[in-house]
């Protein structure tokens, strides 16, 4: 088997269609936020406390299927990569080449890192050992550590969009919130009726694992247009190029 003659090419092309994805989505959130009908409010009486329910409008499906788009491409653009890497270094890549993210640093995560990397050029095995999110003081910080997570959510559900509590001018203080998916209810004592104010404001949405999900993650996953974008760059200008030049 040989290096094919597209091997840096595979992920230059896998960053440009992720980049498409991205841009459709950030679009999508933009348009979303910003519609006149986003939310509604209403106020009920239960168990002696005063309840309002916010809900917001539905979101558009493509929002989350661009965004599960921009993270398969992006994901497997690395996978593919680290075929070409195998490649390069001699090796014979198979069902275990993968390009590794790892939150641990363990020996049955090393053994599996090693297993990943197998055949790869030695020098370019270090640079990936680098790259791992372990690395960081908080390895839910690392851009890698949320594409991976991103992407193994995508194969199981759709990635969750919600709005943040930073989303309304709520009065007065005290109150109880509770989040659900497409929404929150704020629960005051029956006496603050009358002075009860919810005033919606431009929304910062999160995107990650379903509030409600059977199985919650002892940290799920929350990720803002932001770090969505952050990722983007970070593979495109961080980890290709101390990469790409293991193929030349």
């Amino acid at each position: 088997m040989g290096i094919s003659a597209q091997g840096a090419e595979h992920l230059t092309m896998k960053i440009g269609r992720a980049y498409k994805h991205a841009k459709e989505f950030d679009a999508l959130v933009v348009a979303h936020c910003t519609r006149k009908d986003l939310f509604t409010a209403t106020g009920r009486e239960e168990n002696g406390r005063y309840i309002v329910r916010v809900e917001y409008a539905p979101q558009d499906g493509d929002i989350t299927l661009s965004l599960a788009d921009f993270a398969y491409n992006l994901r497997s653009g690395l996978d593919q990569f680290a075929w070409q890497l195998c490649l390069a270094g001699g090796g014979t890549p198979g069902r275990g080449t993968m390009f590794p993210i790892f939150e641990k640093d363990d020996p049955p995560t090393q053994a599996n890192f090693l297993k990943c990397v197998s055949g790869m050029p030695p020098d370019a095995i270090d640079v990936i050992r680098d790259l791992q999110p372990y690395k960081r003081a908080d390895f839910r910080q690392d851009p890698l550590w949320q594409l991976n997570a991103l992407a193994n959510l995508d194969k199981h559900r759709l990635p969750a969009g919600r709005s943040s509590d930073t989303s309304f001018y709520i009065e007065p203080v005290g109150f109880i919130k509770t989040d659900f998916d497409n929404g929150i209810e704020l629960s005051w004592p029956l006496c603050a009726k009358d002075r009860v104010k919810v005033e919606g404001k431009t929304p910062g949405l999160t995107f990650g694992e379903p509030i409600d999900s059977s199985t919650p993650s002892a940290m799920p996953l929350e990720l803002t247009r932001q770090d969505i974008a952050e990722i983007y760059r970070y593979v495109r200008e961080d980890v290709g190029p101390r990469l790409i030049p293991f193929l030349t």
